[in-house]
């Protein structure tokens, strides 16, 4: 990834990059209207992530391909003045660091690296919500400044150990069909 790039991986870097950001806005977008929605809405953010972590990394095989898209997300959503809670940050730092050391270790030329790392990558966009399920407490108080009370009840009802389990394993779930049917649509090969 610090080798030279050429205008069209650059153009190609913006394309993914915009078709992250906005696919993963659209997941969440609908998420005020339903507390279960908003619970569950890191599964199609991790399915649609995943694609263009994907292409990316197929692009530009080396360090850096596997965090750059979660990593520009992250610094727009705090520019945007989303991402209030530390929890949030640290949840999706560590994220991009685990893809990136387990891209390195098990090497940045294999098609297996990319199965396992743009998965693990997308999980980035959980951050979002992490602290509806590990700080529960603190993450309603702040959504009862904006949120109606029966919103944030449900958010409460939905915001359990169980649950985010669950979230968590189908969205790696679809993560790796999304991986995998990228791989399939751009001819990924080893």
């Amino acid at each position: 990834m610090l080798n030279r790039w050429t205008g069209k991986q650059v153009l190609k870097l913006f394309g993914c990059f915009a078709a992250f950001f906005l696919l993963v806005l659209l997941t969440q977008l609908p998420g005020y209207m339903s507390p279960l929605y908003w619970a569950i809405c890191p599964l199609l953010s991790a399915f649609f992530a995943a694609g263009p972590i994907t292409c990316v990394m197929d692009m530009k095989r080396g360090f850096g391909s596997a965090g750059v898209l979660p990593l520009l997300w992250f610094i727009l959503y705090r520019c945007i003045g989303e991402m209030g809670m530390p929890l949030m940050w640290i949840w999706v730092i560590a994220v991009i660091v685990i893809a990136e050391i387990v891209h390195k270790l098990m090497g940045y030329g294999t098609l297996k690296s990319i199965r396992v790392c743009a998965p693990l990558a997308s999980l980035a966009t959980f951050g979002m919500l992490i602290p509806l399920y590990l700080q529960k407490s603190t993450f309603l108080a702040r959504a009862s400044a904006e949120m109606d009370p029966a919103y944030v009840a449900g958010l409460d009802k939905y915001g359990t150990p169980w649950m985010f389990v669950l979230v968590l394993a189908l969205a790696v779930g679809l993560a790796v069909l999304s991986e995998r049917l990228t791989e399939k649509i751009l001819k990924i090969k080893e």
